[in-house]
């Protein structure tokens, strides 16, 4: 889950969407068999405090997907539409941490992360008994995979540790994401926005979270993607 920072006060008028979300998954998990999973975990709402902005998260708080309502340019402005986005996903994670919280408390068995070993795997291929040569080439490229992984574990650890903050923009160039290591540190809109740019800055942001998402993943840097 990307970290970023609480926004949920007292006096948010969301609080009692939250109430209303914990009570339907006790339903839920009062009328589901505890060898099946919970239906709609996978894809947890949040809105920002306008309901311009509904962000969809997983049971892990990982990024799935947002909206951006036609009406935005009115409820929240371009100076204000980054800041939404951010606030969306916030609660969006708020309301995931809430249902591990409650999974944990009927001793329900949370979502499996993601799938997809970080390891690299052998390629299926072994050298015969006695084939020095072959037996050989298996043993290096056994070594040289190790420091493949071993590489990508530091590049991991340099990009989380970094104090340097990075930016990761959506294709279009609309929207920035700026973090620091993997904590969200803000975000912010191109100036050229126009008010019918809705669906084009929730493209773009789209990209940009999911992208961030996947580095948080140790996979992803194991991968050679990184």
């Amino acid at each position: 889950m990307l970290q970023t920072s609480r926004t949920v006060s007292p006096d948010d008028p969301r609080l009692d969407q939250a109430r209303r979300f914990v009570r339907q998954l006790e339903e839920s998990l009062a009328g589901t068999p505890r060898h099946l999973p919970v239906e709609g975990l996978d894809r947890i709402r949040g809105d920002d405090q306008t309901g311009t902005v509904t962000c969809v998260v997983d049971a892990r708080g990982d990024f799935v997907d947002l909206r951006v309502n036609s009406d935005w340019w009115y409820t929240v402005g371009p100076s204000g539409v980054a800041s939404a986005i951010l606030d969306a996903l916030q609660y969006a994670q708020d309301k995931a941490m809430l249902a591990m919280a409650v999974l944990r408390r009927h001793r329900r068995t949370p979502p499996p992360p993601p799938g997809g070993d970080p390891f690299p795997h052998e390629d299926g291929s072994a050298a015969r008994p006695g084939d020095v040569w072959a037996e050989w080439g298996a043993a290096e490229a056994r070594v040289e995979r190790g420091y493949d992984v071993m590489a990508a574990a530091d590049q991991f650890v340099e990009t989380r540790d970094s104090a340097e903050p990075r930016t990761i923009s959506g294709p279009r160039g609309l929207f920035h994401l700026r973090l620091v290591g993997f904590t969200v540190a803000s975000a912010e809109v191109s100036p050229r926005i126009a008010p019918e740019d809705a669906d084009a800055i929730a493209d773009d942001a789209r990209v940009a979270l999911r992208q961030a998402t996947r580095e948080k993943d140790p996979t992803y840097w194991f991968s050679g993607e990184g």
